[in-house]
């Protein structure tokens, strides 16, 4: 038995079914690929709520329009994560910026995961939109599975993940301290690199916003303290 979780927010898709559908124009997609929608415009034909086939275009009878995610594009145009993305409990959401696959830069950390290591998929690529939420596939889900839901690619794809889970070195290690630095600075990591010792990350201005160690520090007490005549249960 095996279940995950699959967080779903806007694909802020390339071919967005949700622009194409609107018979009034009111969405429009920025050049830095955020999918908006002109509330003031919409004329609520719900075209957008039935093209999109992520389901993330919805109708707001309050309001009596279409809304979506916007990408928190007031915080992105600063530099900044989206609100969710800073919120996460987890730290699994990491934002950045993707080039096509002739143009990848192995320190751009999308690049990285996605068109360097081949770990991170888009959900349902087969509908054609390419979308722009990526995921790392979970590794306790059967490939056959995962398969229509991320298209070609899963079992390496966990194969890779699970590498670097374990602990090798080069590439596999690159990616573990990347994943190091997932939600741990509020700011977009633009560029990374990782030393002996560290994984950092850099802003668009290459300010460094992240610095985490690559193996956390661990120290070891006695199981008895003398002190205080007592056994400690934890000694990590």
């Amino acid at each position: 038995m095996w279940f995950f979780y699959l967080p779903r927010i806007c694909n802020h898709c390339t071919y967005a079914a949700c622009v194409g559908s609107c018979p009034v124009q009111a969405i429009t997609k920025r050049r830095d690929g955020i999918v908006l929608i002109n509330e003031d415009a919409c004329r609520s034909q719900l075209q957008c709520v039935k093209a999109c086939p992520y389901m993330k275009s919805i109708y707001n009878p309050a309001e009596g329009n279409s809304q979506k995610c916007i990408g928190c594009f007031p915080k992105i145009e600063e530099g900044l994560v989206p609100q969710c993305f800073e919120n996460c409990l987890g730290k699994i959401r990491l934002h950045g910026w993707i080039n096509e696959p002739e143009q990848a830069d192995p320190n751009n950390p999308v690049d990285f995961l996605v068109h360097e290591m081949g770990v991170a998929k888009p959900l349902y690529p087969q509908l054609g939109l390419q979308p722009h939420v990526y995921y790392i596939p979970p590794i306790n889900v059967p490939d056959e599975y995962l398969f229509q839901m991320f298209g070609p690619g899963v079992a390496e794809a966990k194969d890779a993940y699970q590498r670097a889970r374990d602990g090798e070195g080069g590439d596999y290690r690159k990616m573990r301290g990347l994943l190091h630095l997932i939600g741990s600075t509020e700011y977009i990591i633009e560029q990374f690199e990782v030393n002996e010792d560290e994984a950092i990350g850099y802003d668009a201005n290459g300010r460094t916003v992240a610095k985490v160690p690559m193996a956390e520090p661990r120290a070891t007490r006695p199981n008895f303290d003398g002190q205080h005549n007592v056994y400690r249960l934890d000694v990590t």
